[in-house]
């Protein structure tokens, strides 16, 4: 036993010892800049709270759930044909989450090396980042220094359904996103709930307003998402020890009685469940893969044309109810189809809340990084929409291994 202790811990050295040699590279856009001492406070307490989610991000994923006893286990499809029930697989067995968590760790492990790259993006010159509301805005100094122009009147210039959906969830976004319960598989609340700074801080965009072909308006107006590390977030790191860091986290918010229509993309995609649905079936959403025989596959030049026809309520078995505790975390392969739905059930009223998430993508530096909407198979979207039970077409690209 003894031998065995020993070597356990020259083990764990070795491995500390590793992960704190690691070198860091920034992305090009990361800029050093100078702060007075006290807008400094206000951007290390944005760091101290972006490092708490990261760090809490990490221990989720390698705490094991349900049947795995090494990592989360995570649905993968929420229905198979073979066997009618959803699909699951240990998360930490897909490469892309083993180099996602090795990334983390070292951030983890060496936060001073790692906030060489963190950027709180003040003045952003990409695109626009928003603050959802002046109420937000209060939540914390460091929102208020950064002085985000604010999506009420982003929206409330917009007008309109879309504007109007804005408004609802804006407005609302405290109430809304601080019905949430993480106590079953979260050491520390992450939510809005006990991180105030991150969550008033990030920049938040309205990501599908000025879309046309993103189903409707109610949603193009009650969809919001906001990256802490990534690419196009606060912490922008392209390589640590010469490897590609993929790891996009972020969060996302989508106001009640609302369809996010089917879509898919390149980069695996990664949810877990943050709000505390009032009844089973506030909150649904379907992944299937891509080549599921619920689907109908035609090859293409390039890629794969997808017919899905959910119609005489075929979709209701596709879709599974979300909620923190059971349905809480699911993983996205590469072109899958899904979809997120929260019209039926109790979510009627700003009571009831939305649908919020923790959102990460693995593989953010390959392929291509656009979320494709499905469309209509027969005209253009309706009033109310892309529906599930529509009939839908996907036109998939082929991606590189």
């Amino acid at each position: 036993m003894r031998k065995q202790i020993t070597g356990f811990g020259v083990a764990a050295s070795l491995a500390c010892s590793s992960a704190l040699a690691a070198d860091f590279k920034c992305q090009d856009d990361v800029q050093q800049r100078q702060y007075s001492n006290e807008e400094q406070e206000l951007v290390d307490a944005f760091w101290k709270e972006s490092l708490i989610y990261l760090d809490e991000y990490l221990k989720v994923l390698e705490t094991p759930s349900g049947q795995c006893k090494d990592s989360a286990e995570a649905t993968t499809q929420t229905y198979q044909s073979a066997t009618g029930k959803k699909q699951t697989r240990c998360i930490m067995r897909y490469r892309d989450m083993e180099l996602l968590a090795k990334h983390l760790k070292a951030v983890v492990a060496e936060p001073e090396k790692a906030k060489a790259c963190f950027d709180p993006q003040k003045d952003y010159p990409a695109f626009a980042l928003y603050t959802p509301s002046a109420q937000v805005q209060q939540l914390s100094p460091t929102a208020q220094w950064l002085k985000r122009p604010l999506l009420t009147d982003y929206y409330a210039k917009m007008g309109g359904a879309i504007g109007a959906a804005g408004m609802e969830l804006n407005e609302n976004f405290v109430a809304v996103t601080s019905r949430t319960d993480t106590k079953p598989h979260w050491k520390r609340d992450i939510s809005i709930n006990g991180l105030p700074t991150l969550w008033s801080s990030v920049g938040w965009l309205p990501f599908y307003a000025e879309n046309p072909a993103a189903g409707s308006d109610r949603f193009r107006g009650g969809y919001l998402y906001a990256e802490v590390m990534g690419p196009w977030g606060n912490l922008r790191i392209k390589e640590i020890d010469g490897e590609k860091v993929g790891a996009e986290i972020g969060m996302t918010v989508q106001l009640f009685n609302t369809a996010y229509p089917y879509h898919y993309h390149h980069p695996q995609e990664i949810y877990m469940t943050l709000t505390k649905p009032q009844c089973i079936d506030q909150n649904r959403y379907m992944v299937m893969h891509w080549d599921s025989d619920q689907f109908t596959q035609e090859r293409k030049e390039k890629g794969w044309q997808v017919a899905i026809d959910g119609a005489q309520g075929k979709w209701q078995k596709w879709f599974a109810n979300q909620d923190p505790d059971r349905e809480w975390l699911t993983y996205f392969e590469r072109n899958a189809i899904h979809a997120f739905y929260a019209i039926d059930g109790c979510n009627q009223s700003i009571e009831n809340s939305g649908l919020v998430t923790v959102w990460a993508r693995s593989t953010a530096q390959d392929n291509e990084q656009s979320t494709r909407l499905c469309r209509p198979a027969v005209g253009k979207n309706g009033p109310k929409g892309m529906l599930p039970g529509d009939k839908a077409v996907c036109e998939l690209h082929d991606w590189k291994p």
